[in-house]
C-alpha cells in the first residue's frame, strides 16, 4: 500500500510525502497521482520520504523518471527523510544524486535558503 499527499501550497516548490510502499503493486498510482504534480512544472519538488518503508526497482524507476522530467523542465527534485533501508538501495544503483538528499527539514530548509539567495539552481 502507497499514500501519497501532495501539498503545492508552498511557494516556488511542492512537496509530496510518501508513505507505505512504492514497488510493482503501487507504481502505477504514484505515476497517475504525480502526472498532475508535474503538469503544473514545479520549479522545486520535494519527495519528503519519512514513510516510506521499502522501494523497489519499479519505484526506483518512477522515482529517476519524475527527476528527469523535472531538471528537463528546469527544475530540481529533492529527496527528504529517507528511511535507512530506502538510502542504502538508493545508493547501491546510484540512480539518484546524493546533494539532494537531505536528512531533515532543517537541513532542507538551509539549503533551498541558499539557493533563494544565489538565484534559483543548485547551491554549491
Amino acid at each position: 500500500m502507497l499514500n501519497i499527499k501532495v501539498d503545492d501550497q508552498l511557494p516556488g516548490k511542492c512537496k509530496v510525502a510518501l508513505s507505505g510502499r512504492l514497488d510493482t503493486d503501487t507504481v502505477a498510482e504514484f505515476d497517475a497521482q504525480i502526472a498532475s504534480v508535474l503538469e503544473r512544472n514545479p520549479p522545486i519538488l520535494v519527495f519528503d520520504m519519512a514513510g516510506l518503508d521499502f522501494i523497489s526497482s519499479a519505484g526506483i524507476s518512477a522515482l529517476f523518471r519524475v527527476q528527469k522530467h523535472v531538471k528537463a523542465a528546469g527544475g530540481q527534485t529533492l529527496l527528504l527523510q529517507l528511511q535507512p533501508q530506502v538510502s542504502k538501495v538508493l545508493e547501491i544503483v546510484r540512480t539518484v544524486d546524493l546533494k539532494t538528499v537531505f536528512r531533515n527539514v532543517a537541513e532542507l530548509e538551509s539549503y533551498l535558503s541558499d539557493v533563494q539567495k544565489k538565484g534559483f539552481g543548485t547551491a554549491d
